[in-house]
């Protein structure tokens, strides 16, 4: 994947939030019900979700970016960043007052991410589905307390409120909420095309920069 700051129109992208040092994202399903709300409430005008994973650690949103918005005068990429921003903002105070805590809860702004092939892009989305994204910091001393995250394994391989899985009743009722449709809904013609008319959408407006804004 490669990391990216704008985004475009009808691009394909991975949206990414990890949490600060020695706390958790989530510590149970209510406050990963709590952040699809939020996710749902403030993207899905702008944005279409395609899978998803929460954990402890932060989370991913697999998203294709609409092709309007209502003001077209502004960039996407500020318009969607602010509506996260926001998203982010009112979990984090939400969950500030279920824990009776204060602080900082986020790690940095969130990333961004495109596919540079479409296996990549698949082999990304199975990662998610089956909950081997990995977002945890790498030593274990800056890790969240183990303790306060509530949510046994067994239930977890199972909640489709910590992962996009395949479809089922429990899935329309996410969709019904954040516009969720599995990547799985894309097929092997319109995939591949998504992910290259992205890589291009940014390969076009690298070299329009360069054409306007000549060394």
């Amino acid at each position: 994947m490669i990391r990216t700051k704008e985004f475009y129109k009808k691009g394909f992208y991975i949206f990414e939030s990890k949490v600060a040092a020695n706390s958790n994202y989530i510590e149970n399903i209510q406050e990963a019900k709590l952040l699809l709300t939020y996710a749902g409430y403030y993207l899905k005008d702008f944005l279409k979700i395609h899978d998803y994973i929460i954990t402890r650690h932060g989370w991913q949103l697999a998203v294709c970016i609409n092709d309007q918005f209502p003001n077209e005068k502004i960039d996407p990429w500020r318009v969607i960043s602010e509506r996260i921003r926001l998203f982010i903002s009112s979990y984090v105070r939400g969950v500030n007052f279920r824990r009776k805590r204060t602080g900082v809860l986020v790690h940095s702004n969130y990333q961004r991410f495109y596919f540079e092939t479409w296996q990549e892009a698949k082999d990304h989305m199975e990662s998610m589905r089956n909950q081997r994204i990995r977002l945890y910091q790498k030593k274990k001393k800056y890790r969240g307390l183990k303790f306060h995250y509530t949510i046994k394994s067994r239930v977890a391989k199972g909640s489709i409120f910590l992962c996009s899985k395949e479809r089922s009743e429990g899935n329309h009722r996410i969709e019904r909420e954040i516009e969720h449709q599995g990547l799985w809904g894309l097929t092997n013609l319109v995939g591949p095309n998504l992910i290259k008319s992205t890589s291009f959408l940014h390969m076009n407006h690298k070299n329009n920069k360069k054409y306007h804004h000549p060394p």
